[in-house]
């Protein structure tokens, strides 16, 4: 019996810790699809995923927001991403939200890495995900990082 019990805890423990690091690799620093813009993925508070805005080329508010109150804050710092599950078997995120500042609504959302981890894609839908868009984003190399989001994190 204790025996059973020694194998059955390092099993979950091993599947505990496989579960994070395929998650974290989905963490760290990426373009938008234009690369006018970068955004983080990191953990959030509730064992997920998030997406904030870090930096973009030109100041920009979030004038589409469907909230009158919002339409003058700056997209720099929103969190646009939130609530996915993660899949560890598939190593992907899904059911989860995104924010388009664009036109100011907001889409069911899926995510998963693709090229060794060096392109996300992400699609966004409205009810199934048939009826929705995908994107693409680059993962940021160190020697990308603009000088200003450079300071903001060396500041955390």
């Amino acid at each position: 019996m204790l025996r059973q019990l020694l194998i059955l805890t390092v099993l979950v423990m091993t599947s505990a810790a496989a579960k994070a690091e395929g998650a974290e690799e989905y963490y760290g620093l990426w373009w938008n699809e234009d690369r006018t813009g970068i955004f983080e993925l990191q953990a959030s508070t509730n064992n997920g995923i998030e997406g904030i805005t870090r930096w973009g080329e030109k100041p920009d508010v979030d004038r589409n927001n469907p909230d009158p109150a919002l339409r003058s804050r700056t997209l720099k710092g929103i969190t646009f991403l939130w609530d996915f599950e993660y899949v560890p078997k598939k190593n992907r995120w899904k059911d989860g939200k995104v924010y388009d500042p664009d036109n100011g609504k907001t889409y069911s959302a899926k995510m998963e890495l693709e090229k060794d981890g060096t392109i996300l894609k992400m699609r966004g839908y409205v009810g199934v995900s048939l009826f929705g868009r995908t994107a693409r984003f680059e993962r940021v190399a160190d020697t990308e990082v603009p000088t200003e989001l450079q300071a903001d994190i060396a500041a955390r």
